[in-house]
């Protein structure tokens, strides 16, 4: 009876270790899956008409910035290990970086946008204008290139259906909102249309009377696929398209489109990108610079 005991001990304690062992692997699992199944954002930039452009002095371009409707940063995603990966970590020894997660690696914004050099020696900074935030690019060559950065980041949480006033990050400063009614959509809602708004571009003077600078930045956010039904799985799209012929701010208009579900779009017709926005970009319509003074600080 006692030799039983033992091995119905010994077996319980097996199966103990071999699902704590078994539970922190599939967490690990998850935890360290690929951003694009998280809530993740995704922002490209791409200011063209620079390149060939002779100047003197500092040249600075400034663009929205990826916020809230009210100007808020997103903070990188905070690690939550259970029990049972500590303890699978320590056991295989895992060094200090592995044992925190992929979350260890995450930046906050002022990594991911403040004083990077890109190509074109641009530098780019995080700017306090009277508009809000902007992200900023400067040199002092003079001989200009186009600029081209891109960046991306993970939150705990993004609301797709109704990004612009429940505090998702979209294309910053922000006026002027059209109608963004919402309709039904299952348990939640979606816009009716494509919401539009403004917004500001800003060129330094020392490229008063040159050629037209084409600004094209993009933002994406999706929410977790992990963490939703199929149907739910989605995404949008915030698009600024302008093409801008004078110096200092320009109001800007930019656009955003819903992807639900995720694929959705299966005819391009339906999609943003056939909107009367895009087609007045290609139209080689020009917007004007804003007729203010108007100032800014970087963001050390």
């Amino acid at each position: 009876m006692r030799k039983r005991n033992l091995l119905l001990i010994s077996i319980l304690f097996v199966l103990l270790i071999v699902g704590i062992f078994a539970h922190a692997i599939i967490m690990d699992l998850k935890d360290w899956r690929e951003d694009a199944t998280r809530y993740h954002c995704s922002y490209d930039v791409e200011v063209t008409g620079l390149s060939g452009r002779e100047v003197n002095g500092t040249t600075v371009i400034m663009v929205p910035i990826p916020a809230s409707k009210e100007g808020k940063f997103f903070t990188p995603y905070v690690q939550k290990d259970t029990r049972t990966q500590k303890l699978l970590h320590i056991f295989f020894n895992r060094s200090e970086p592995d044992r925190s997660g992929p979350y260890y690696h995450y930046q906050n914004m002022s990594e991911i946008f403040d004083n990077k050099k890109i190509i074109g020696n641009w530098m780019t900074f995080i700017a306090e204008t009277d508009k809000g935030y902007m992200l900023g690019f400067r040199t002092n060559e003079t001989s200009l290139e186009d600029i081209h950065f891109s960046g991306s980041f993970v939150a705990d949480y993004f609301d797709i259906f109704d990004p612009i006033n429940n505090g998702s990050p979209i294309l910053f400063p922000i006026e002027n909102i059209s109608n963004n009614s919402t309709i039904s959509y299952g348990d939640y809602t979606k816009y009716v249309s494509y919401p539009t708004y403004d917004t500001y571009a800003y060129i330094s003077d020392n490229l008063k009377g040159g050629d037209t600078v084409s600004f094209d930045i993009q933002l994406d956010a999706s929410n977790d696929a992990t963490e939703w039904p199929k149907k739910y799985v989605g995404m949008y799209h915030n698009l600024l398209l302008a093409k801008v012929n004078d110096t200092g701010y320009v109001k800007v208009r930019a656009i955003l489109g819903q992807e639900l579900p995720i694929g959705s779009y299966s005819n391009y017709s339906t999609s943003s990108w056939s909107s009367q926005y895009v087609l007045n970009f290609h139209g080689n319509e020009t917007s004007q610079a804003v007729n203010e003074t108007s100032s800014y600080i970087e963001i050390a």
